[in-house]
């Protein structure tokens, strides 16, 4: 991992955000905002199936390839496909049980059948773009993995609302972008497939392949859930409206994340036994000090602009500004801990990490259920960038504790807990 693959990580990012943020502002022009909001809800909802049914493929096929398990690799692959395909299979036979229960009635049936068949299309598109992202350029694989899917799905997005401006017309263009996306990098699911196919090498039974899985994966599920579930939760109770508004809030406030989530996907190779090579552990806090200052100019611009979206913006209300401003802070500055759940997961500790989300995931759900009972969309948010907070540094402190390694320097993480405290403070302390 160099500085440089963070940068194209995060310039890609940038660019690709823009692109879709840009599409996502027209699109609020062009439909109502019951269809944006069934729209956001039905891909929120796939968007939250994917990591459940990918059960970890990725981070299972990254680990595999830098073993030089080619085996494992093909295995897994056909593993991860198979259970997309029955999963989606088995959500679409389910569409009234979660029409009822899940969506409140506000999610017709074409746009869930949209979403539900996207998920395996997201699903075995990540897993190429990950063997590509281990055995060909990282680079170009950020760049097409953040930018150049969006700059296929931006002007779909706008033709389809404006040809037929309902929710399904998004979400058909959205199925579309993502199957071409798929084509684009099939070469590398087809390649790793046939080279895991000679008889000579041992194969893995496929119970020991899922149990693998289920380990690393499920703590990504549930890390992706937490973002999904708001939505759903602000769709229950404060209307499908307010929920495609809070995914707005969301989708910009993941802007300051970006540098964070570019590290974590090229840290990788240099996590496994850390604690045996200071140099390494000196590397990675070097790159994180770049990455979270990166952060933290993100988080300046989201400041800067978000209070003149809602001028452009056909769902945004008057607490729109506050509650991403509160998110992006919570999203940017907890980028200080570092690639904490990559290095418990590549280092065989997928377990504890597990747990400890289970557990904060259930308190905040609670929490979060008693602010949108309470009509605060910024408290909402604001618990919405605590959890990750709190998550990742209790994985920092864990890590050090046990292995006595630091993915960060010290003294900014003090100062950049103590500033997140501040910052937080300021803002619900101007909503009283």
């Amino acid at each position: 991992m160099t500085a440089k693959s963070i940068y194209w990580g995060v310039a890609s990012n940038l660019l690709g955000n823009a692109l879709m943020l840009g599409a996502t502002l027209w699109l609020t022009r062009l439909i109502s905002p019951a269809e944006f909001g069934e729209f956001r809800v039905g891909a929120n909802f796939s968007t939250l199936m994917i990591p459940f049914l990918a059960l970890g493929g990725e981070r299972l096929i990254s680990r595999l390839i830098q073993k030089g398990d080619s085996v494992g690799v093909a295995r897994t692959v056909r593993m991860v496909m198979t259970i997309a395909l029955v999963g989606a299979a088995v959500l679409l036979l389910a569409y009234p049980l979660l029409a009822r229960y899940a969506f409140a009635g506000t999610v017709g049936f074409p746009v869930f059948a949209l979403g539900v068949l996207l998920v395996p299309l997201t699903i075995c598109y990540n897993l190429a773009n990950t063997i590509w992202r281990h055995t060909g350029s990282p680079a170009h694989a950020q760049i097409h993995l953040n930018f150049y899917q969006r700059l296929l799905r931006a002007p779909l997005l706008i033709a389809f609302a404006w040809l037929h401006p309902t929710a399904v017309s998004a979400s058909a263009a959205m199925f579309i972008a993502q199957g071409t996306s798929l084509l684009q990098l099939w070469r590398h699911i087809r390649l790793a497939l046939k080279g895991g196919s000679s008889p000579a090498l041992p194969s893995p039974r496929g119970r020991s392949v899922i149990g693998e899985m289920l380990v690393i994966g499920l703590p990504v599920a549930l890390l992706a859930a937490v973002d999904r579930l708001d939505v759903l939760i602000i769709n229950a109770i404060m209307g499908v409206e307010t929920a495609g508004e809070y995914d707005l809030v969301y989708m910009l406030a993941l802007t300051a994340m970006f540098p964070a989530m570019a590290m974590s996907k090229t840290s990788e190779p240099l996590l496994l036994s850390l604690s045996d090579d200071p140099e390494r552990q000196r590397r990675v806090r070097w790159l994180q000090i770049r990455t979270l200052l990166l952060s933290c100019a993100a988080l300046a611009g989201i400041a800067v602009i978000s209070p003149f979206i809602p001028m452009v913006l056909g769902v945004a209300g008057p607490d729109f500004p506050a509650a991403v401003l509160i998110l992006s802070a919570g999203l940017a500055l907890s980028s200080v801990c570092g690639p904490v759940l990559e290095y418990m997961q590549i280092n065989g500790r997928a377990r504890l990490t597990l747990l400890l989300a289970m557990s904060l995931m259930g308190l905040f759900v609670w929490m979060k259920w008693l602010a949108a009972t309470a009509d605060s969309l910024v408290l909402f948010a604001f618990l919405g960038g605590l959890f990750y907070f709190v998550l990742r540094l209790s994985l920092a402190v864990y890590i050090y504790l046990a292995d006595r390694v630091l993915l960060t320097n010290p003294y900014i993480l003090a100062v950049s807990v103590v500033s997140y405290g501040l910052v937080a403070a300021w803002i619900i302390g101007g909503q009283g």
